[in-house]
Parts: structure tokens; sequence; C-alpha cells
């Protein structure tokens, strides 16, 4: 198994589990040939993630949606290790939870332009007082024109941020409320408990009919995420904001 170098003092980066109720992804043929398994193999070994069951949101009691919160974390560690577009923008956004941010360089910012390439790096310091955070990726860039995300179309970690099919009309096949353009895989456990995140994005439309529209393979680009923070390490722990999609 590789193991980033990088010197983390801790990390207290906590995905919220915000159930909303489990989802299957709808898998394609990947158009590259490369099945997002592939990538996870060669990082991290022949079967010790299961991409098709293991991303969060695949079982009751997930992260849906996924976003992040903490009060201490100082900066994010993100590591390439695929992607097949070298288009492709990645940033960070500030999570309000009351519907997609609005990304204007407040409260947001660009982790990845293009691709930094297999097992590059780069680290980002949050602004202070964000302490929710997402991501999103602007799929081909800014001067994208493309019929599957044409500006301005960004997708989210959010699920429920992204459109519902092409167009935002509706979603040809399952889940229906909401594309998920990334699956976040938590491989905390392969980093001595120390949280630790797998961000794998499709940026063709997720719900457009697929070996058509898009091949929802989810390896345009894959990052390991990881925060650093300057206090000693603790017990990581879940915080609840269910209330917050009770309706």
């Amino acid at each position: 198994m590789k193991r980033v170098a990088i010197s983390v003092l801790c990390l207290s980066f906590l995905l919220v589990p915000v159930t909303v109720g489990a989802f299957d992804v709808k898998w394609g043929s990947s158009w590259d040939n490369i099945p997002l398994q592939d990538v996870l193999d060669a990082e991290f070994g022949a079967g010790v993630i299961d991409a098709a069951t293991e991303y969060e949101g695949y079982l009751g009691g997930d992260a849906d949606p996924a976003y992040w919160e903490d009060d201490t974390i100082k900066g994010l560690v993100v590591r390439e290790i695929a992607g097949n577009s070298g288009r492709n923008i990645m940033g960070w956004y500030a999570e309000t939870l009351a519907g997609p941010p609005v990304i204007d360089g407040v409260d947001d910012g660009v982790v990845i332009e293009g691709s930094l390439g297999a097992g590059g790096s780069t680290t980002i310091v949050l602004p202070g007082g964000v302490t929710r955070f997402g991501f999103y990726m602007n799929p081909n860039g800014e001067l994208d024109a493309g019929v599957n995300a044409p500006e301005p179309e960004l997708f989210y970690t959010n699920r429920f941020y992204n459109d519902l099919g092409p167009e935002g009309i509706e979603a040809k096949h399952f889940p229906y409320d909401g594309d998920p353009q990334c699956l976040v895989y938590n491989v905390t456990h392969l980093y001595d408990g120390v949280p630790t995140y797998v961000l794998a994005w499709e940026d063709l439309d997720y719900g457009g009919r697929i070996g058509i529209r898009t091949d929802n393979d989810y390896n345009d680009m894959v990052v390991v995420v990881q925060a650093q923070s300057p206090v000693p390490n603790e017990t990581m722990t879940w915080s609840s904001v269910k209330a917050l999609y009770a309706e």
C-alpha cells in the first residue's frame, strides 16, 4: 500500500453523516478503459477498497450528502492519484447548507487547475471562520461549451446541489433525487487513524444516458484529501445535523 509522504501533525477532519437515505450508483463502462477499481487497486492494493460498495452513501447511516465540518482545521493537503482530463478544475467552498454556493472567490478557492499529475500534491489554507466546507468541480474548465456540462454548470460533493440529469430536466437512471458527481471513500483506517478521504469525480453529467452522454466511471479526477492541524491527536467523533434535512 502506498502512503502519502507528507508530515501531518493532526487531522480532525469530519465527514458529517447527514443520512437522507442510501443510494446506488449506476456504473458504466469506462471510455478510457480504466475502471475506478483499477485506480484504487493501484493506490491501496488489490481489493482493499471496493469501489462499488464502500463509497459514502452506499449504506444507510453513511454521510449523504457529503460535506465536512471542523473548527480547528488549518489546511488541506490534496494529492492526485489519477486524472484523465487535463482541463478539469477542482476547488473548495464554504458549505452553508442553503443551496449551491456562488463561486466568486469569496469563501471558495481553486485546489487543482488542470492536473497535478499522479502523485502531485498541493496544500491550501482555508480562511478564518470557515468550519464547514465541500468541494466542487468545473468540468473541462471555464471554456467548456459541451453538451454534457457546459458553462456555467458546476458539480459538487453535495449531490443535492447537482442537477437532475441532462439540462436539469430529470435523471435517466437512479438515484433520481440528486446526481452523485463525486464518490467519497473514507480511507482513515489505512492511515493509522488519521482521517483521510478519496474523492473520485465523474466530469460528465451522471444523470445522462450511459454510453451516450456519460460513462459514469468516476476516474476523471481522483484525489486523496487530508487536513492539517497543530493540536494533538484526538479520537475522531461524528457531528450530526440530521435535523437540517428532516424535511
